[in-house]
This record gives C-alpha cells, sequence and structure tokens, in this order.
C-alpha cells in the first residue's frame, strides 16, 4: 500500500464538461493502482517516476495535497459537520487545526472513538515523539501524535512505519517531508490499514520515525546520521473486534453480462471498507470498478465520502473510503462502469530483439527497447493519435514473463532514465506509460507477459444500497 489519505476534487468543480470530469476520475483510478502496486513494481526515485508517470502525479498531488476538498463535495443543501469538537475532546485541540481537514480522523475525534494514551514518548537528539491518542479497529488504526524539535535545526520525516514484535513491517510509507522548525511542536495524524487479519497482530505495536536534517535549509556539510524514534503501542484486541459495524450486502452487479458481487462493508473509525468478488465464470477480466462512488444521505442531501485507497486480488478487491463517524445514514455505493478485458485478450506478446508487439488487446500500444549497463528495459507507450480519447491511461503488466522457450524469468528493478519518445516532424513527446526491467540475458523470443490493468472501459451507471 501506499501513503493513502485523501480527496477527490471533481463533484466540486460542476462547471467542468462532462470529459474533463472523466480525465479526473481516471487520473484518481490510475494513481490509485500504481501507488496499491508501487511496492511491486520497479524501483524509481522520484524524480523518475514523475517523468515517467505525469498523470499519476497529478492525480497524487489532487488526492494527497488537498484533504479540504472532499469538505467541498457535498451539495449545498446538505448538513455539514464542520464546528468544533465535543467537549469531551478538548483534550485533542491541539490537533484540531490538522485534523479538521481530515473527515474521518476529525469525526473519528468529535464522535470520542479517539483514546488518550499517556507514557508513550521517545527522545533522542533533542527530538521527542509522543502518540496521544489512537482509535484501533479491526482493518486499521488512528494515530495523533507530536514531533517536539529542541533544536537550532530544521528537520525532515525521512521515513515512518509500524512494526510488530518480530519487527516485521506492518504497514509503512514514506514521511510527510515537511519541515519541523527549531523550537516547536508540530501535531500530526496517520491513517494506516493492517496487512493481515487484526486477530495475528502483537499486544502492542511500535511506531517509528526516521528524521534527518532539511537539505533545503541546512548549509552544505557532511550529512549528519539519522534520528530514529521509536515508541511501543499498546493494542486490545478484544476491544478492536468489538469497533465498527459490519453489513453483509450480498448483492450483484451485472455489466456488459459481467457480475461482481458487493459481498460485505465494514464501517469503524479509520474507514469504510467495501469489499467486492468477480465471478469466476466471468468471460472478462475485471480490473477495477469505474468512478466508484459511496453516498450517505438521500437524493439531494448526501455526503460523499471520498476514496482514499483500494487494493485488488485475484480472489478480491478492496475499496476503502473515508467514514463520517458522526452519521448515521443510509448508504449507497454507486459506479460508473468496469474496466475489462475478454480473459483471452489478457496476454501482451512481445518479441524485444525486434521491437515488435506481436499480440495486444489494441492498435493503441507502441514499445522501445533501451540498453543500460545495467541491463536492458522495455517501454510502454500509448499512441495518442490512433486513441483520440486515450484518457484511461492505466496500464499493468505481471512481476514475471516468459520467454519464447517456455521459461519464466523474474521482473528486474531498475532505477533508470528513459527518455520520452518525440515524434519526428512536429516534436511532440509521448509520455511513457510504463517500464519493465528485462536484464542482460539473450531471451528465446517472443516474451509473453500478462496484463494485470489495462484501460478497456465498459461504461455503465448502477448504484446499490448499502444500508
Amino acid at each position: 500500500m501506499v501513503r493513502t489519505e485523501e480527496e477527490l476534487l471533481k463533484e466540486y468543480y460542476h462547471s467542468l464538461s462532462a470529459e474533463a470530469e472523466e480525465v479526473a476520475e481516471l487520473k484518481l483510478n490510475t494513481a490509485i493502482r500504481r501507488g496499491i502496486t508501487r511496492s511491486r513494481r520497479s524501483s524509481m526515485s522520484l524524480r523518475k517516476r514523475y517523468a515517467l508517470g505525469i498523470a499519476a502525479v497529478l492525480a497524487f498531488v489532487l488526492l494527497f495535497s488537498f484533504p479540504w476538498a472532499g469538505r467541498m463535495l457535498k451539495p449545498q443543501g446538505a448538513v455539514m459537520h464542520t464546528g468544533a469538537m465535543n467537549q469531551n475532546n478538548l483534550k485533542f485541540e491541539k490537533y484540531l487545526t490538522n485534523v479538521w481537514s481530515n473527515t474521518t480522523v476529525s469525526s473519528a475525534v468529535d464522535a470520542g472513538l479517539v483514546q488518550r494514551i499517556s507514557g508513550v514518548t521517545a527522545e533522542q537528539n533533542g527530538l521527542v515523539l509522543t502518540v496521544d491518542g489512537i482509535a484501533a479497529d479491526r482493518k486499521g488504526i488512528i494515530l495523533l501524535y507530536s514531533l517536539q524539535n529542541n533544536t537550532n535545526k530544521n528537520v525532515a520525516v525521512n521515513s515512518m512505519q509500524l512494526t510488530g514484535s518480530s519487527m516485521n513491517s506492518l504497514h509503512s510509507s514514506r514521511g510527510p517531508g515537511v519541515s519541523n522548525t527549531p523550537n516547536s511542536i508540530t501535531y500530526g495524524y496517520e491513517v494506516r490499514q493492517w496487512e493481515s487479519d487484526y486477530s495475528s497482530l502483537p499486544d502492542q505495536i511500535k511506531f517509528e520515525l526516521e528524521l534527518g536534517e532539511n537539505k533545503q535549509f541546512t548549509s552544505a556539510s557532511a550529512d549528519a546520521p539519522p534520528t530514529k524514534l521509536s515508541v511501543a503501542i499498546p493494542l486490545d484486541r478484544n476491544q478492536m473486534a468489538k469497533a465498527g459495524e459490519t453489513i453483509r450486502v450480498d448483492q450483484t452487479l451485472s455489466i456488459d453480462g459481467q457480475e461482481l458481487g458487493i459481498n460485505e462493508v465494514y464501517l469503524a473509525a479509520s474507514g469504510i471498507y467495501l469489499d467486492y468478488t468477480s465471478n469466476p465464470q466471468n468471460s472478462k477480466q475485471i480490473f477495477s470498478m469505474y468512478k466508484p462512488r459511496l453516498l450517505a444521505g438521500s437524493g439531494n442531501d448526501y455526503t460523499l465520502l471520498e476514496l482514499r485507497s483500494a487494493s485488488f486480488t485475484d480472489s478480491k478487491s478492496r475499496l476503502i473510503f473515508a467514514n463520517d463517524s458522526r452519521l448515521n445514514q443510509s448508504l449507497q455505493l454507486q459506479i460508473s462502469g468496469i474496466m475489462a478485458l475478454d480473459k483471452k485478450a489478457t496476454q501482451l506478446v512481445i518479441d524485444t530483439d525486434k521491437q515488435q508487439i506481436i499480440k495486444a488487446p489494441d492498435q493503441t500500444l507502441q514499445m522501445s527497447v533501451h540498453n543500460t549497463e545495467k541491463g536492458s528495459t522495455m517501454v510502454l507507450e500509448y499512441d495518442t493519435e490512433a486513441q483520440s480519447n486515450s484518457i484511461y491511461n492505466t496500464l499493468m503488466l505481471g512481476q514475471t514473463f516468459t520467454d519464447g522457450a517456455g521459461t519464466v524469468h523474474a521482473a528486474y528493478k531498475f532505477d533508470i532514465d528513459i527518455p520520452q519518445r518525440t515524434e519526428q516532424g512536429n516534436g511532440k513527446s509521448i509520455p511513457v506509460l510504463y517500464y519493465q526491467g528485462l536484464g542482460s540475458n539473450k531471451y528465446p523470443q517472443p516474451l509473453t507477459f500478462i496484463l494485470e490493468a489495462y484501460p478497456a472501459l465498459i461504461k455503465e451507471k448502477l448504484s446499490v444500497p448499502i444500508r
């Protein structure tokens, strides 16, 4: 998983055209799928990820940098919960400025679901980490923490993670990268999902930060070693088992003869978790829903609960929406279609020696091979002129490929610069959409890859009542 914390802007801009809406939504789809699978894909620096995926990065900017946007998604007639915290939660008033913009966190505090804890503090090199409150449930956890900087240096969070007693990472992400100024206190929050069943969690987990000097404000000098702060957070699995509400939906959506089963929805402090499955008898491979929306309320008086992250496996898919723990209204899932391909069309066959695509779902893909000291890398691009409405730019391949002799190989991880292709004559640059390391071996041709996502859209608007 990636750091997935915030909201869509599309609904707020009612004056935009329908096409502009679709572009924004597909950037979200791309951001979600690329973010969910980033740990399984080739490693890239931030600069290279930006160069290789400008649409996805812009989507993340929209998704993660403007948490206030979700507050604007509610129609004029709806009642907004933007008031101050309850008196019972004045103990968290120092966090008010930061958490109000995140509906999930602010509503959990306001509803009294965040538990005050004390004595959870670590100090090193003049930096003090304190966890003041938690809300743990069966699917995830909310943390309220402060970072006190007693030094005369600007510091930034390099990384943060949750670990169990075995020191295996439960869930980790890059830190916010925000400077913590000298002699100041920063109040922050984290919303994380468990990577396994909550019942297998230890009695306590560790919240760890690694901090270093913010080089933007530091004169050139030898890099100081990072400061690592770690605090132990107790977990009560019995209370976690009781937290939240599980709703059995057990309804089937049929789109172009393809069936999706909406199984179960879990509502808790850390979010709303919607699980769905694809019928194994489907003739198409369903990669994801298109424009999934969760509405609380009815008619013109509703709140759009923003989609925050997603996960996809062969057996089950999950959408994670923001939750407003103060609401007890009806819920409805709306979708506008699916991304799907015929199961027989999910193979991509390429002769990398001749740089030719032998088999693909359509004619919109182009490819090239780049050779470096680390090995060869295959690059896939869309022919945007051949597909003038190419706004559906989600593409993913599996992490293995099969050569012409039937031998399976793992994809390599390269951190290299891939130039954008420039058309002859007009100098137009076509963005790279996907790359995969091939290594330095000479493979029997052709190579066969499996498509794990492809921008093949089937449009149909459907809705399912949840509560």
